[in-house]
């Protein structure tokens, strides 16, 4: 038992300086791990479309059963269009094939569709962009016009 006690007595502690040293290395490890893995953190997982910006160039309108659109855009490139029509007869979304423009481009299309004109029609462009390899549709659409107006106005 007095030999037990004696050895308990000579056992010294860890130093302080060797402790110090151990959490600086973890501290550096931790952040290390943290500043690898930061950039995944920040990836976004859907498409940013705020850099879109369009206007109507000089003409959006309805005649003899055609969607006259004319439209520039001033914002980031655009890899292709999708056109929604919400009319009585219920909602339509048509992809314009190639619509894709550059900044600064001019769109011009006439897309054949049929308006009864007894309500209101609603016309939106819904613009798509290059996200991570692929071309994905935006959620909201660039322009949107409440009631599309006849072209002879």
């Amino acid at each position: 038992m007095q030999l037990f006690s004696k050895h308990r007595k000579n056992k010294k502690g860890m130093s302080p300086l060797i402790a110090t040293i151990l959490l600086i290395a973890f501290a550096v490890a931790l952040g290390t791990m943290i500043i690898t893995w930061a950039p995944q953190l920040g990836e976004s997982k859907t498409p940013d479309c705020s850099a879109i910006s369009m206007f109507i160039s000089p003409y959006l309108c309805y005649a003899e059963n055609m969607i006259r659109m004319s439209v520039r855009n001033t914002g980031a490139p655009v890899a292709g269009l999708a056109l929604r029509i919400v009319d009585d007869t219920g909602e339509t979304i048509r992809n314009l094939p190639n619509s894709s423009i550059s900044k600064g481009g001019l769109f011009k299309r006439d897309v054949p569709h049929i308006i009864s004109k007894t309500a209101p029609t609603r016309v939106s462009l819904i613009p798509s962009i290059l996200f991570n390899g692929e071309v994905v549709q935006c959620d909201k659409p660039v322009i949107d016009i409440a009631d599309l107006p006849s072209c002879e106005q």
